[in-house]
């Protein structure tokens, strides 16, 4: 059997493989990006840890890498000579800064952050506006489950917590990748002049999930199935 992301991904039991029941299919779409850079990639950095499936599949995939897990509770359970875990809520823009800064003061650059946290409009373009000069020249930054840009704002639907708001979604996540000049209530206009200057390309993903995948009772507008949607954005 190829050992590929997809297999890594299903032998954790992450979300991220083809799994019927659970599986979003981002592993596959990631492999062509992932596959040649996979012996030179040396920092990693995931934001939502969940069960640690993601860390010990980027730490067997990556073999070279040293990846920093960053999730709003206590994930030390899954520390490594390679893996180290951080408390962080994405939500709150000094500790996003301060993870910023932490960074800086041990010139640490990632080659790839993955945002798989809490899904939220707002909490997606708050961490990439901070996290995106972290990334290393050519540096990937994968931003996951864009489908909370399509939520019904009810009052009920929420993800993780996060509740839609009519202003998160007339700023959608993916209004914000697919318009130019880039553009967010959350961004400083200085983070969005380095966004607007060092975005080299986006690619998106986009998966109708059927059943039997299981997604509760999210809602969507117009009465849309949730989609499993993720992208891959490459720095200059």
């Amino acid at each position: 059997m190829k050992k590929d992301f997809n297999y890594y991904t299903n032998l954790y039991e992450g979300d991220k493989g083809d799994n019927p029941i659970k599986g979003n299919h981002y592993a596959n779409y990631y492999e062509s990006f992932f596959y040649p850079i996979k012996e030179t990639v040396t920092n990693i950095c995931e934001i939502g840890i969940q069960n640690g499936a993601s860390l010990n599949t980027f730490k067997d995939y990556f073999p070279n890498s040293q990846i920093i897990g960053l999730d709003v509770g206590d994930k030390s359970q899954f520390n490594t000579p390679r893996i180290i875990t951080q408390i962080l809520d994405q939500s709150k823009p000094t500790q996003l800064e301060n993870f910023v800064t932490q960074c800086k003061e041990s010139n640490i650059k990632f080659d790839i952050i993955l945002d798989d946290g809490s899904h939220d409009i707002e909490h997606q373009q708050l961490t990439f506006g901070k996290f995106f000069k972290l990334l290393k020249p050519n540096g990937i930054y994968v931003l996951e489950d864009l489908g909370t840009s399509f939520m019904e704002v009810d009052g009920v639907s929420n993800v993780y917590g996060n509740y839609q708001t009519q202003e998160k979604l007339e700023n959608s996540t993916l209004g914000f990748l697919f318009n130019r000049p880039f553009s967010s209530p959350w961004i400083s206009e200085d983070d969005l002049d380095y966004i607007n200057q060092k975005v080299k390309y986006i690619s998106t993903f986009d998966k109708l999930n059927e059943p039997p995948y299981n997604h509760g009772k999210i809602r969507c507008l117009n009465n849309m199935k949730i989609r499993s949607i993720t992208s891959i954005i490459q720095k200059k």
